[in-house]
């Protein structure tokens, strides 16, 4: 199996799921970094992010090294699956002066209008087909916040159960990991993209860990849904330079999802790039 160093700014931390054979595994997205290159998408895929030991649980907008390979059931050209205990952490990009660093690096990643993406999607995966983009939405999208389906809570929290019931290969005995929490809400934005194509526009999943642990926090609230649209419509929107970071999903390359949310303050970049 070849296997190579891959150096990378995380960007995306998608919330976690269980699998069929009861693995938790998360997808992370972010930016390959080489010097004197610009910076392009990477995806690593699966992270078993809750069995990572502490000093190897990297944070949004931290620089790290991984060893990686390609998986031969991942066709989408950024895709790498990590090996296990190869993980060095590195430096975070901060939010000072307007978030100079992070906005330094994002801008040099190309936007993408979301009809021109599932269009070039619709034949498969492949390589040079993109499957992780920056999107820019006419205007802040709507919040969507509706019940998951009962039948896929109770397939879920069976899954949750059978998994709390065996060890990770990963697992410190020592250590009690909480229980995989299943969360019987979906979260989606409606929006339309810069396309002149875009009449009806998208509605997409938001599967950014944050907005799940948004939830968590106000959930116990009676206005939990107006404090998460306050949030995802409002705060990260009005008077922001807000874009999206999107990507697909191998099973379904036609299918994209709102992986993360960039929001800084709108205004001139000051300052330049140094990780």
């Amino acid at each position: 199996m070849d296997t190579r160093r891959l150096r990378m700014l995380v960007l995306v931390k998608a919330a976690p799921v269980l699998t069929s054979h009861l693995d938790e595994t998360m997808c992370v997205a972010g930016v390959e970094l080489v010097d004197g290159e610009a910076p392009r998408w990477v995806r690593l895929h699966p992270v078993p992010f809750r069995d990572l030991e502490d000093d190897n649980r990297f944070a949004k907008y931290q620089a790290m090294e991984v060893d990686v390979f390609r998986s031969k059931s991942d066709r989408r050209p950024e895709s790498w699956s990590p090996r296990h205990g190869t993980i060095s952490l590195g430096a975070k990009l901060g939010t000072g002066s307007g978030w100079a660093l992070r906005r330094a690096l994002i801008d040099q990643l190309p936007e993408r209008a979301m009809c021109d993406l599932i269009e070039e999607n619709r034949s498969g995966s492949g390589p040079g087909v993109t499957s992780l983009a920056v999107v820019r939405p006419v205007r802040p999208p709507e919040l969507l916040i509706t019940p998951r389906d009962p039948e896929q809570i109770a397939e879920w929290e069976r899954r949750a159960a059978g998994a709390s019931a065996r060890t990770s290969l990963f697992d410190d005995p020592t250590v009690e990991k909480p229980p995989f929490e299943v969360v019987p809400w979906k979260f989606r934005y409606r929006y339309h993209c810069a396309s002149d194509r875009c009449e009806n526009g998208h509605e997409q999943g938001l599967v950014d860990w944050e907005a799940y642990a948004l939830w968590r926090h106000v959930r116990h609230h009676s206005d939990w849904q107006a404090r998460m649209r306050q949030k995802f419509e409002d705060q990260m929107w009005h008077g922001r330079d807000t874009v999206l970071f999107v990507g697909n999903q191998e099973q379904y390359p036609g299918s994209f999802l709102v992986l993360g949310v960039f929001w800084p303050p709108a205004g001139p970049v000051q300052g330049s790039l140094s990780i």
